[in-house]
C-alpha cells in the first residue's frame, strides 16, 4: 500500500517521540489555497483544518494564497480576519509565470488546496515544495472527471463529506491516495448556546434567526430571492412574535443587497446587519441561533454540530441540491426550493422550525446524518504526508555498510 494512503478504516501510524523531536527542529511552511470564486465555505473548511493541524503540530506555519482569477472581495475580508498572513497570486502570463508563482508560493513546503485545482501544475516550478494535498467538492458539471490529469500530480486527496455522500466515482481511480475523512468540523470550538449568547451579548429571552447572504455566491436571482424572503418572512413573524430577532452576517454593503419593497435593512425593528466577522464570532452566532437559514455545506454542517434548527434553501449546484435532498428525505430540517420562497412561505417555514418539540427531533436527525468530526482523520492524513514527503526518516544502513560505502 502507498504510504500516503489512509482509507477511512486503515490504522494510523502512531506519532513517536522521535517524530516530535524532529518537528521541533524542523518547522514546515503550509500554504492554504481555497477556492475564492464563490462563497466562504472553502475558506472556512481550510481554516478548520489548519486550526486542527496547528493544535496537533505547533511547528507548522500557515499562510494563505488566494487565486486572483474570479477572486471575490468578501473572501479576502474573511481570510484577513483569520490571523494568518495572505498573498494574492496574480493570474500570470507565460513570460512572467515562474517569477510570479515563486513570489507567492516559493517558500511553501506543503500546499493544501481546496477546489482550486487549476494551480496544481505550478508545483513543477516550485523546487522547495514537497507535497500537494487536494480537497475536492462534488462536481458542478464534469470537471472532476476532466481534472484527472491534475489529480494524478497530487500526493493526497481528502474527501470531507459524510457517509450519506460517498466519494463520487470520479475519485475512485485515486483510491491509493484518497482519504474519506468525514466533515471537518470544530467540535472543540463550538460553544453551548448559553455561552455563545453570553459572549455575543444577545438580549435575554429573545429568539434569534441567523442568515448570511455572503455576497450572493449562487447568483443575484437566487440571493435576492432568498434574502427578500427571509427579511419579509421575519417582518411578518415579528408582528406576532415580538421576541424574535434577525441577524444578517457577511453583509459588507447593506445598500448593495437591499431588498425591493422593504424598508432599509438597518431600520427594520429587530434586524441586526453585520459585515464579515472573524470566524470565531460567526461560529458563536450559529451556536446562539434558534433558527438558521442555510444554503450550502459549511453552514449546514455547522448547524448540525451546534444542534441549531434549519430552514434550508439549497444553492444552485449539485452538491447543495444533493444535501437538500437527504435533509428533506430524513425530515432533518425544513427544505424549500428557491422558486417557492416568498414572504408568506418563509414565515410559515420559520414558524414550523421554531416549534421546540419538532425541532429537537430534526436537529438530532441532522446531527446523525452529518456524523462525527472528521478533523482528526484529516489531520492524521496530512501529518502522514508531511512525515513521508517533507520530513523523511534517514535510511538505516546495516552495520558495516557505511564503512564499505566509504
Amino acid at each position: 500500500m502507498d504510504s500516503t494512503f489512509i482509507s477511512s478504516q486503515a490504522p494510523l501510524r502512531p506519532i513517536t517521540d522521535v517524530d516530535a523531536a524532529r518537528r521541533s527542529a524542523d518547522p514546515v511552511n503550509v500554504v492554504l489555497i481555497p477556492s475564492v470564486s464563490g462563497g466562504l465555505g472553502h475558506v472556512a473548511r481550510a481554516l478548520k483544518l489548519a486550526r486542527a493541524l496547528e493544535r496537533a503540530d505547533p511547528t507548522l506555519r500557515f499562510s494563505w494564497v488566494l487565486d486572483e482569477l474570479k477572486l471575490r472581495s468578501i473572501c479576502v475580508d474573511a481570510v484577513a480576519g483569520t490571523g494568518y498572513p495572505y498573498r494574492i497570486l496574480p493570474n500570470a502570463v507565460r513570460h512572467e509565470r515562474d517569477e510570479t508563482v515563486r513570489a507567492a508560493l516559493g517558500e511553501a513546503d506543503v500546499v493544501i488546496e481546496d477546489t482550486c485545482r487549476r494551480l496544481i501544475p505550478h508545483r513543477r516550478i516550485l523546487p522547495r515544495l514537497k507535497a500537494w494535498i487536494s480537497v475536492p467538492m462534488p462536481p458542478l458539471w464534469d470537471e472532476l472527471f476532466l481534472d484527472w490529469p491534475l489529480l494524478e500530480q497530487v500526493d493526497a486527496i481528502l474527501y470531507t463529506y459524510p457517509p450519506i455522500m460517498p466519494p463520487p466515482e470520479e475519485l475512485l481511480p485515486f483510491a491509493d491516495k484518497l482519504t474519506a475523512t468525514g466533515p471537518i468540523l470544530d467540535e472543540m470550538g463550538m460553544p453551548t448556546r448559553a455561552d455563545a449568547r453570553r459572549r455575543l451579548g444577545l438580549e435575554p429571552g429573545c429568539r434569534y434567526v441567523l442568515y448570511s447572504p455572503r455576497g450572493f455566491p449562487f447568483g443575484a436571482w437566487f440571493g435576492r430571492r432568498v434574502l427578500n424572503g427571509v427579511v419579509g418572512g421575519f417582518v411578518k413573524l415579528h408582528r406576532e412574535m415580538p421576541d424574535l430577532r434577525l441577524v444578517l452576517l457577511a453583509v459588507p454593503d447593506p445598500a448593495a443587497i437591499q431588498p425591493r419593497r422593504l424598508p432599509p435593512l438597518a431600520q427594520i425593528p429587530g434586524v441586526t446587519v453585520l459585515g464579515v466577522v472573524p470566524p470565531e464570532v460567526a461560529r458563536d452566532y450559529m451556536a446562539a441561533a434558534d433558527l438558521a437559514v442555510v444554503e450550502a455545506t459549511t453552514s449546514l454542517f455547522d448547524a448540525a454540530l451546534a444542534r441549531t434548527p434549519i430552514v434550508m434553501v439549497p444553492g444552485l449546484i449539485y452538491e447543495t441540491w444533493l444535501e437538500g435532498t437527504w435533509v428533506n428525505d430524513a425530515d432533518a430540517g425544513v427544505v424549500m426550493r428557491p422558486e417557492e420562497v416568498t414572504h408568506a412561505s418563509m414565515a410559515q417555514s420559520m414558524r414550523a422550525v421554531l416549534d421546540p418539540v419538532a425541532s429537537a427531533i430534526r436537529t438530532a436527525k441532522l446531527a446523525e446524518l452529518v456524523g462525527t468530526d472528521g478533523a482528526a482523520r484529516a489531520v492524521a492524513a496530512v501529518l502522514c504526508v508531511i512525515e513521508e514527503r517533507v520530513r523523511p526518516r534517514p535510511v538505516k544502513r546495516p552495520p558495516g555498510e557505511a564503512n564499505r560505502a566509504a
